[in-house]
């Protein structure tokens, strides 16, 4: 009985033999037999030792035609088992690898193929990296480097918002020189409230077909005009009025009998400006006794012969809404000795 392999691979030739012969004495002793001696005969030549790169590589030189042409019926060439042979270069066994010598076999002259060496495995994740990937730990890692940040920045160490240069005393430095314009810029932009004071020589004027007096009820009322000079050289800009409310006082019994509005006004930044204030006359008492209606009607009544009016006194209060300002000021002026602008009539109450 003749073995598979015999037919599949070319015969035994030469340096093959001898091969062969070392091989099998080298593993085996003399006894060639006891290479597996089930599959062979007494008598019958053996095979050449298995070599992994000669029959698996195909890049190698056992099929590869650079090293000899391809032969009909070999085992390359799927013909008949038997049929035909590859010549001596085509198939020998590799002498040229050699393998690591942790791998090598003393007894055995025929090399083996390296191992694959696979990375060892890392440890399994622990329980602070496991909490670094979860959304508290994420917020807790940023906190952590706002807080590196800001103590590399307050010692001089890094920049203010990725900018190198911008550190603390550099910023500090910006800080004072914007405070500075600012506040020069501002000295000159902010208005200042004017002062406002009466025209001596005529104070009020009074329009006579708006004069109204009467005993029951007691009461007056009429319009007028209040003469008065404003005072805005202490801005460096025009002063822009949205509101001058202007309130009217007794100065002897502190009772409100006039007021008035200026509206949307600008008043130029310089001193001694007129500005026509109007307002509305109008009180109303219990009886005649009333001091306040008293005090107006004595002071604007019919010059009889002989008999002297008496002057008025007011206190003028101004409540002032300008642009640029966030409050409402209040100022007030006073004046005394006031004569009337009009005379009742004869016939008059």
């Amino acid at each position: 009985m003749t073995s598979r392999l015999s037919y599949d691979l070319p015969p035994n030739q030469g340096n093959r033999s001898s091969s062969y012969n070392q091989y099998s004495s080298t593993s085996y002793g003399n006894n060639p037999a006891a290479r597996n001696s089930q599959y062979y005969e007494p008598g019958e030549e053996l095979d050449d030792g298995f070599d992994v790169r000669a029959d698996f590589d195909g890049d190698g030189p056992r099929w590869s035609e650079r090293k000899g042409a391809r032969k009909e019926g070999s085992v390359r060439s799927g013909g008949a088992l038997g049929m035909g042979m590859m010549e001596e270069a085509n198939y020998r066994p590799v002498s040229t690898h050699n393998a690591p010598s942790g791998y090598t076999d003393p007894t055995k002259s025929v090399s083996r193929e390296e191992m694959v060496s696979v990375p060892m495995l890392g440890p399994e994740w622990q329980k602070s990296e496991l909490h670094e990937l979860s959304r508290r730990g994420q917020a807790e890692l940023k906190g952590d480097k706002r807080s590196r940040a800001w103590k590399e920045w307050t010692r001089d160490q890094r920049g203010l918002c990725g900018i190198k240069w911008l550190t603390r005393k550099v910023l500090v430095f910006i800080i004072f020189a914007f405070l500075a314009a600012l506040g020069v810029t501002l000295y000159f932009v902010i208005p200042r409230v004017p002062n406002f004071e009466f025209y001596t020589d005529s104070p009020f004027s009074v329009d006579n077909s708006t004069v109204n007096f009467n005993r029951v009820p007691t009461n007056f009322s009429f319009s007028g005009n209040l003469n008065l000079y404003g005072d805005g050289s202490g801005s460096y800009l025009p002063i822009h009025f949205t509101s001058l409310q202007a309130t009217l006082y007794d100065e002897t019994t502190n009772k409100a009998i006039a007021k008035g509005d200026w509206g949307n006004h600008y008043m130029e930044h310089k001193d001694q400006q007129p500005v026509v204030l109007p307002v509305n006359f109008a009180y109303s008492a219990l009886n005649t006794s009333d001091t306040t209606w008293n005090n107006m009607y004595s002071a604007c009544g019919h010059k009889w012969t002989g008999v002297v009016r008496p002057d008025l006194k007011f206190r003028l209060v101004l409540k002032i809404s300008i642009v640029g300002l966030t409050n409402k000021p209040e100022i007030s002026t006073q004046i005394s000795d006031i004569e009337c602008p009009f005379e009742l009539g004869v016939n008059s109450v």
